[in-house]
């Protein structure tokens, strides 16, 4: 006999019953859904379609970019464009750039020759030119400075004898630049960390560097300079070493044996003195002669007054320049360490060297580790560079910042001085910097270095927590307590923290774990999170972020250039994945988020094909709150939006020349118009218009289980016979069994004016379902218009036969 039911999936609550009254949560809505394309699953209510994404710029000369956010503050955040050998910055959805300076003209030539008085622009400078009146043809883009004069200068390339007159106005700014020596393989196994307004960078084949923001507009990159260390373990072979001098710039250092490498240019050495043989302990009242040293404290003093003098009761205790006590001038030599750093090799067994600031700003060697009869074994390697490598991970944690992951030392962590990020002084005092190797069964590659509770330190097999023991106790040197927690293994993507959990790509980059404290063990605890939907992450994931706002977002690239989301609420047990294909057939290659107002901003770096050349569009998502007219609605990608005097004509589409692209006119959808002369022409003067490329959102349930008399309803003949679907702010949806069968379902009545755009529709629309008898009866409702849609439910009426 046939069972007539009813089956809700209720997007907004999570509810997925095969009865009215059932009740099961978000987490487990995966068993209601099969594809969610383009939509995103907010567990505070509905699933709801993708908003567009923005075209904020092209990389640079169309490379392979990666995009990594800069947050000083929630007002002053950037998105880091890392191209080859260069970055640049995004910044309230567009390039970072200098002053504007205002154009005066603008010739119809080959090349075209801009006029700004007393511009400031060099050549080579590559600038952004917008708001120019007449020819368009040159707005929203970059260009290149050539043939500079005092108030004019070439744009390189760009024949404009075609274009529009120019009319006037427009501006011209230099593009925020800063020079790298990160390849484009480079980019892609940065590890970086921030502390203000300083962002540091770790790289296993570069020396950690630091970029810095100066101003709003102003950066600057440099190699860290280390304040000594970190070391390797002091020499315990028969080589000696010996400097030509103990202060100075390029100083010789020459080895008994050879010892050095090409590769080590860049490296420290440093050079110890056993103090107890080479000075005497100062004493009170004692005759000191002129230039004769003394020990301290761990310090030595030389005796400068310029004759013999007695010393009183008050020891020499500063710890630079020179001081007076009592008699005598004591001038501050060193402790019992002193540093070099390597600027040149010569040979296996000669290298020159720069004598190193210490801790205290003073830079001079040991006596004893100068001249060649003061050759000694007492001489550690700086423990980055040369065939040690670099470090691959870098954090902050407890107040110091640390490294690790050499190629070297791959188990082994360094960390600063407490409070003093740069200086990696060696020492035992609690605030003196720490280093410290895992011991463990495996080998364990540190790639990335995480604060949290404790530092989470990930590495190619396993997972360790590193701290100072047990409740508050502060890391110190002689402190250091690292546990296995779990043993899952890292990829190379960098690792985010999601309210309290971490985040993490497994090694082998389809699977995504959640790692989060537990209090029955006490320890990290590892969770699968594709086990929901494993076949959307399969073929590996390449890239993430975390949004906040406006609800709590993972964002993932995968290796196939789709964008993956996975809705992440894990205090209210939501939990979903959903799938993004860009429009135009884009190709994301990274993708970040920095906050902006009400929602995080998130931004992707998208490969196309447009005009015959390979280019990337940096694009940002619209807001997902556009507000109650439909007008502002922006469902399209790369997109652009104008805005302003009724006109058929929308230019500054350059970035789309040649592509088929639809457009949303007032909020009312428009035939697709090719892009020529980086122009389109509208059928109809529109005040508002959106233009970018397509995409279609879908959503398709799984099989129906419901009104089985004897049984589950899988594998049993069903039919459905009529949908209600309940929608919040849409405006146009089509519906059916499958793709090759959908009605389109209607949004205007007659009451509408028929020159005004649909308003949006907040309720349900019912259908009867053109499904026959099926084992699987399934519910597809799609959106392939500009249009915005969101689902809070879907209810089906259906028939069961049990026989």
């Amino acid at each position: 006999m046939a069972r007539v039911s009813s089956i809700i999936t209720n997007f907004r609550t999570g509810e997925i019953s095969p009865k009215l009254e059932g009740r099961i949560d978000l987490q487990k809505y995966n068993e209601a859904v099969q594809t969610l394309n383009n939509m995103v699953v907010f567990p505070s209510g509905g699933a709801t379609r993708r908003p567009g994404t923005f075209f904020a710029g092209r990389s640079k000369d169309g490379g392979k970019v990666r995009l990594i956010n800069f947050e000083f503050s929630d007002e002053q955040a950037y998105v880091l464009e890392f191209g080859a050998n260069y970055i640049r910055f995004y910044k309230d959805g567009g390039l970072l750039t200098e002053t504007s300076q205002n154009i005066t003209g603008v010739t119809q030539a080959n090349p075209a020759v801009v006029t700004i008085a007393s511009h400031t622009f060099t050549n080579g400078d590559r600038i952004f030119i917008s708001g120019v009146v007449g020819m368009t043809q040159l707005n929203n883009r970059e260009f290149t400075v050539a043939n500079t004069t005092t108030n004019t200068f070439e744009l390189s390339g760009i024949n404009s004898t075609s274009f529009d007159a120019y009319t006037s106005g427009g501006t011209a700014a230099k593009i925020v630049e800063v020079t790298t020596t990160y390849s484009v393989t480079d980019i892609f196994e940065i590890n970086h960390t921030q502390s203000a307004d300083i962002f540091y960078i770790s790289h296993k084949d570069h020396e950690p560097a630091k970029l810095t923001r100066t101003t709003a507009t102003s950066f600057t990159l440099t190699d860290i300079d280390f304040i000594d260390g970190p070391w390797l373990d002091e020499n315990d072979t028969a080589t000696t070493l010996y400097a030509s001098a103990a202060t100075g710039s390029g100083i010789t250092i020459t080895a008994s044996a050879n010892l050095f490498a090409s590769n080590d240019v860049g490296r420290y050495i440093r050079f110890r003195e056993i103090l107890e043989i080479e000075h005497d302990a100062w004493a009170a009242s004692t005759s000191y002669a002129n230039n004769s040293t003394v020990r301290h404290n761990g310090h030595v003093y030389k005796q400068v007054t310029g004759s013999t003098q007695t010393s009183g009761n008050t020891p020499p205790v500063h710890l630079t320049g020179t001081e007076t006590y009592g008699s005598i001038n004591w001038q501050y030599l060193h402790d019992e360490h002193g540093h070099v750093k390597i600027v040149g090799f010569t040979s296996a067994t000669v290298v020159t060297a720069d004598v190193h600031e210490d801790q205290y700003g003073n830079s001079r060697l040991p006596d004893s580790a100068v001249g060649s009869s003061n050759a000694n074994i007492r001489w550690s390697l700086g423990a980055f560079g040369g065939s040690e490598g670099f470090p691959k991970a870098v954090g902050f944690y407890e107040q110091r910042l640390y490294f690790a992951g050499t190629t070297g030392q791959p188990q082994t962590i360094f960390g600063s001085v407490s409070a003093d990020f740069e200086n990696m002084t060696p020492g035992t005092l609690d605030d003196s910097a720490v280093n410290f190797t895992i011991a463990s069964d495996r080998v364990n590659v540190i790639r990335h270095l995480l604060p949290a509770r404790f530092l989470q330190v990930l590495t190619t097999s396993s997972e360790f927590t590193l701290s100072g023991g047990t409740g508050s106790t502060p890391v110190t040197p002689t402190n250091v307590n690292v546990l296995r927690e779990t043993t899952f293994g890292c990829s190379q993507v960098r690792p985010v923290r999601a309210g309290n959990s971490t985040i993490l790509i497994q090694k082998g980059q389809e699977k995504v774990k959640e790692i989060t404290f537990d209090l029955d063990t006490d320890g990290l605890l590892g969770i699968d999170l594709t086990i929901l939907a494993d076949h959307i992450p399969r073929g590996g994931l390449t890239d993430m972020v975390w949004q906040q706002e406006p609800e709590l977002i993972l964002w993932f690239v995968h290796t196939d250039g789709r964008l993956v989301g996975l809705t992440y609420d894990r205090a209210n047990a939501a939990i979903g994945w959903h799938d993004h294909a860009i429009g135009g057939t884009g190709i994301v290659e990274s993708v970040t988020a920095i906050p902006s107002g009400a929602e995080d901003q998130v931004y992707v770096s998208v490969k196309r094909t447009i005009d015959g050349s390979t280019v990337r569009h940096i694009e940002f998502l619209k807001p997902v709150e556009f507000g109650t007219d439909v007008a502002d609605a922006f469902y399209l990608d790369s997109g652009l939006t104008y805005s302003g005097s009724a006109t058929t004509t929308i230019s500054g589409l350059n970035h789309l020349e040649g592509e088929t692209v639809s457009i949303l006119a007032d909020g009312a959808t428009h035939p697709d118009k090719t892009v020529s002369g980086g122009s389109v022409t509208l059928e109809r003067s529109s005040s508002k218009v959106h233009v970018g490329y397509s995409y279609t959102s879908t959503i398709e349930t799984l099989r129906i289980e419901a009104g089985a008399d004897d049984g589950v309803a899988q594998g049993k003949i069903k039919r459905i016979h009529g949908v209600t679907a309940r929608f919040f702010n849409t405006v146009g949806a089509e519906l059916g069994p499958d793709t090759s069968n959908l009605d389109r379902l209607p949004f205007r009545d007659s009451s509408m004016a028929m020159d005004q755009a649909v308003p949006l529709f907040n309720g349900d629309k019912e259908i009867s379902f053109p499904a026959g008898y099926e084992n699987d009866a399934r519910v597809v409702i799609r959106q392939s218009q500009p249009l915005p849609m969101t689902v809070l439910a879907i209810m089906r009426r259906s028939n069961t036969f049990d026989a």
